[in-house]
């Protein structure tokens, strides 16, 4: 595995946000909470993924979080879809805060926030240690 930290932006991450954008657009006179719900779903993709390089089981728990909330609001109305962003926007700082903090950490700004992650990375990476 390549040492490759800090922000990265593929073909295909272009081609998902390109497309929900477009998606959002087409879909905003139908419902203005559908084009909503496919920004905040690609923002949080952009965010998860290209900035922070969040680990897969953080996005999973709040991805699995997200499908409840907003499961929950489109068939019961609750909570509100201010409340299910509300909590979901809670949700993400708190996982940023948490990712930084690991020794991992390899997003944006990594060198300020995890000036140790070569050495972490020679160590537990490149040799074939466990993360």
């Amino acid at each position: 595995m390549e040492f490759k930290p800090g922000f990265r932006l593929s073909k295909i991450d272009i081609l998902v946000i390109i497309v929900g954008v477009v998606v959002a657009a087409a879909s905003f006179s139908y419902s203005s909470v559908f084009a909503f719900l496919v920004l905040f779903v690609i923002g949080h993709f952009f965010l998860f993924c290209n900035i922070i390089r969040m680990s897969r089981s953080s996005e999973l728990i709040w991805s699995v979080i997200f499908l409840a909330l907003s499961s929950t609001s489109l068939l019961k109305g609750i909570p509100s879809w201010s409340v299910t962003a509300l909590i979901s926007i809670l949700l993400t700082v708190i996982l940023v805060v948490i990712e930084t903090r690991k020794s991992s950490y390899h997003g944006v700004a990594w060198q300020k926030v995890n000036p140790g992650l070569p050495e972490w990375f020679s160590t537990n990476i490149s040799k074939g240690g466990n993360s």
